[in-house]
């Protein structure tokens, strides 16, 4: 059984709980943090810049387990499944409150 990590949407604040192998990708310096939105195609985060341009990043998908409390990631929607485009969510994890 994998663990479940709970994250909170930067954008609308709802926290939901995602499975520890979610796909993650760093968050762009130049990310529009208003549009909080990626994509993935080929190993390229494409999303726009505080610019208001386009912009285009090598990186690489990382699973959710490997981030740390509080720390901000663009999170694979649930909705879809990782295929030759996917899209993210500016987001941070959320430890549980006990």
């Amino acid at each position: 059984m994998k663990r479940m990590i709970p994250i909170v949407d930067l954008k609308t604040g709802e926290v939901s709980v995602r499975s520890s192998d979610t796909s993650t990708l760093d968050v762009p310096v130049d990310l529009d943090r208003d549009r909080g939105v990626a994509s993935l195609l080929k190993s390229h985060a494409h999303y726009f810049s505080t610019t208001g341009k386009s912009a285009i990043k090598a990186t690489l998908p990382r699973p959710l387990s490997w981030r740390v409390r509080g720390e901000e990631c663009l999170v694979a929607n649930l909705s879809e499944t990782m295929t030759e485009r996917c899209s993210f969510t500016l987001s941070a994890v959320e430890p549980y409150q006990d």
